[in-house]
């Protein structure tokens, strides 16, 4: 194996044991840890040796059951001889052992990874060690090269007997994960206790090969009890398409003689076991090879059911997103109501008198600009005079700036004051609140004068681009700016027109004179009114961009660091989305590295 499936290898068995520990501290998802157990120790003990192409042998065997099933006679009988330790102390055995046939003259694995946390006593110790370690014997055997059990490593396993027990349950669920073959021996007394059969199921549901072991069983029970066995327990099991139930054997109450001497008084009950194992055993590649892709086959399974995994802690992350957007959308609807209403932006102001300017006639023309501006005079000192008496003097609202720091202000508020409401709940408002009380809203602050920063700079741009606009295109068009000045003179020129049209005659007086200044007034109004309503239409676009910009480089930017901040800086959940992404790609480039290619025709 190269170095790169190596780093897979070890990369995947991390992540899904860091995935195992995350669940155990949440009780709502500890039912999850057992599958996630099974899946690293897979990892590291079927599917890193088969890229890494290590030969089959030895074959691994498990012998596994509840306290006080009888798993050390059961492991006596397999190798022919008294060796396993015996204690009816329900959990004595707290560490694993591998026995090892005088036969086997395969090497003792040394691959990175074995066994994971593990470590391979040197000397001899009680069975009871309750320590990360495991050991090996080499067993004097009988049969020599004729023993069936030549190749195979069988492991005395610690007791099946509670889940609550991180230490020699993991223990436990890493020789399993590493066995081709699996004895599960229950008893007369417990053969269908809770805990027990749930180890089963996982057995099962990882696709290792099961043999089942039923003892201290009355012989005249023995049929009776194995089919009732098969209905009530191996019946509910999660079964794999066109996959038969685990075969059943049963070893009788029997006397210390008979334990004593599997090889002669109970070899009746060793070659019923053996030939049992030997069906599902045919060759050790075919063996390994079966392991290896029901071990792919779970994992493939352990990263579809990855989402049920970290469910509630991704539905948590949207809740905290979905409550930072309402504060984002309560943000921007304040910043309009108390700014962009009332911003009259006055740079309009002048960009309309400009519009006005350029409208007046040039070179001699502008003597007919002045005459017609002495005879409005009257009327414009009467309307400035009459709207100073009616309008109110502009009120000074409060700046830009101040409108976002206090809407800014209001919405961490509210987060925080939701986060420590919902700490009690879930990890993540926890880690929310205690973000708070580090310094969060400095923070908050801090990124918030940086981006404003930006966003008053592209203000400032957009705002003497737009105010530009309009002179700008009649400057630099002056065909269209000659035919709006001939109109603005000729619509003066017609209202004089009309008024001599309809004065002069047999009545006429010298005051009808005065209706000519309310004419070209009047004319005049209107025009202003047209400029205002052009100049308007461009306050009013830059309003909505303001707005827009707002959104974009100040608002949004927030929204988002405040959306990501629980899955950064190395939290918990930063780690989380990124195991979610990882494992599942790395499931499928081991996969495809260790399917077999189909063979051309």
């Amino acid at each position: 194996m190269d170095h790169a499936h190596r780093d897979l290898v070890r990369q995947l068995a991390d992540d899904l044991s860091w995935l195992e520990d995350h669940c155990r501290k949440q009780p709502d998802l500890a039912v999850h840890t057992a599958h996630l157990r099974m899946a690293a120790a897979l990892t590291r003990n079927v599917v890193g040796p088969a890229a890494e192409g290590l030969p089959a042998k030895p074959a691994f065997l498990a012998v596994v059951g509840g306290a006080g099933a009888g798993k050390s006679t059961v492991v006596n009988f397999l190798l022919s001889t008294v060796v396993a330790e015996a204690n009816p102390q329900a959990g004595y055995t707290r560490h694993p052992t591998a026995y090892l046939p005088a036969a086997l003259s395969a090497v003792w694995p040394s691959y990175l990874g074995f066994l994971g946390p593990l470590q391979r006593l040197a000397k001899p110790q009680p069975a009871n060690l309750d320590e990360d370690v495991y050991q090996v014997h080499r067993v004097p055997g009988v049969a020599g090269d004729t023993d069936p059990l030549a190749d195979f490593v069988i492991w005395d396993c610690p007791d099946m007997t509670t889940w609550a027990s991180t230490g020699y349950v993991s223990r436990l669920m890493e020789v399993i994960g590493l066995a081709d073959v699996v004895v599960y021996v229950a008893s007369d007394e417990r053969y269908n206790d809770e805990v027990p059969t749930q180890f089963l199921h996982h057995i099962v549901k990882a696709g290792k090969a099961v043999v089942v072991c039923l003892t201290k069983v009355k012989e005249a029970d023995a049929e009776a009890l194995a089919e009732h066995f098969r209905r009530e327990v191996l019946g509910r099991l999660p079964q794999t398409t066109g996959e038969s139930l685990p075969p059943i054997v049963t070893i009788p109450q029997s006397s210390l003689a008979i334990r004593n001497d599997p090889a002669g008084q109970g070899v009746a009950y060793r070659v019923a076991l053996l030939n049992q194992i030997l069906a599902l055993c045919s060759t050790p590649e075919s063996t390994r090879a079966r392991t290896v892709a029901n071990a792919i086959r779970y994992l493939e399974t352990a990263s579809e059911g990855l989402v049920e995994v970290a469910r509630k802690d991704l539905a948590e992350l949207d809740a905290w997103r979905s409550l930072v957007n309402a504060g984002r959308a309560d943000f921007e609807q304040r910043y309009r109501r108390e700014f962009l209403t009332g911003e009259s932006f006055r740079r309009f102001d002048r960009t309309r008198d400009q519009v006005l300017d350029l409208l007046e006639l040039p070179g001699p023309g502008k003597y007919f600009s002045a005459f017609f501006m002495l005879l409005r005079a009257p009327y414009k000192f009467a309307r400035d005079f009459f709207v100073k008496m009616v309008t109110r003097p502009p009120t000074t609202g409060l700046s830009e700036q101040v409108v976002c720091s206090t809407a800014l202000a209001a919405w961490l508020d509210g987060l925080q004051a939701e986060s420590l409401r919902r700490s009690g709940t879930h990890p993540l408002w926890k880690q929310i609140t205690h973000g708070f009380d580090a310094g969060l809203k400095s923070q908050a602050h801090e990124r918030f004068a940086q981006v404003f920063r930006s966003f008053e700079l592209k203000e400032t741009d957009e705002l003497d681009t737009t105010a530009r606009a309009v002179p700008e295109k009649l400057t630099n068009n002056p065909v269209l700016l000659g035919v709006l000045r001939v109109l603005v003179l000729g619509f003066d020129l017609a209202a004089v027109g009309l008024v001599l049209w309809f004065t002069i005659g047999p009545n006429w007086n010298w005051y009808h004179l005065l209706l000519i200044p309310l004419a070209v007034s009047f004319t005049r109004q209107i025009v202003e009114l047209i400029v205002r309503q052009v100049v308007d239409t461009g306050r009013n676009r830059l309003r909505n961009h303001r707005e827009s910009l707002l959104k974009e480089h100040l608002s949004g930017p927030l929204a988002a660091w405040l959306a990501e901040w629980p899955t950064s800086g190395g939290s918990s959940l930063e780690r989380l989305q990124t195991v979610l992404r990882r494992v599942p790609q790395t499931i499928r480039e081991l996969a495809a590295k260790l399917r077999p290619t189909p063979a051309s025709p």
